[in-house]
């Protein structure tokens, strides 16, 4: 069955009009360039794909850009057990004499102050500190 266009008009002119900020305000809300449907955290502007990630601090803020099956929050290319969630760079949390920091030694071993230049994102060397308000705001559902 086909529309007439004298039937298809008006139901085209009863149409609302939305301009291109508000298209823009529902599909980016935190303005950081990538729309609600890519961004892991619409309501956090340094939360995004690819953006620089700090290790460890159980943020996301590159939004799984980066292969983690263990979700430690270490991409496997840096994590010395990638299949295993309590052995991660950086590790404080002892177990026996098995190596939880990949630093190579039994135990827990790594100097804090290696643990800095550890968990900046290597891809953004800039990236020095957490990004503090990740936990803060509730990922969009």
């Amino acid at each position: 069955m086909r529309l007439s266009a004298a039937l298809f008009v008006p139901l085209v002119a009863g149409c609302l009009w939305v301009t291109n900020d508000e298209v823009e305000q529902s599909w980016d809300k935190d303005a950081d360039g990538w729309g609600f449907d890519l961004d892991c955290n619409d309501a956090n502007a340094t939360v995004h794909p690819f953006a620089p990630d700090w290790r460890g601090d159980d943020c996301d803020a590159d939004c799984g850009s980066e292969p983690d099956a263990d979700g430690d929050d270490w991409p496997d290319d840096n994590d010395c057990a990638p299949n295993d969630a309590a052995i991660y760079p950086c590790s404080a949390t002892a177990n026996g004499d098995v190596d939880v920091d990949c630093d190579g030694l039994p135990g827990v071993s790594r100097p804090a102050t290696d643990c800095d230049s550890a968990r900046r994102d290597p891809d953004f060397p800039t990236s020095t500190e957490p990004v503090a308000s990740c936990a803060a705001i509730p990922a969009d559902v």
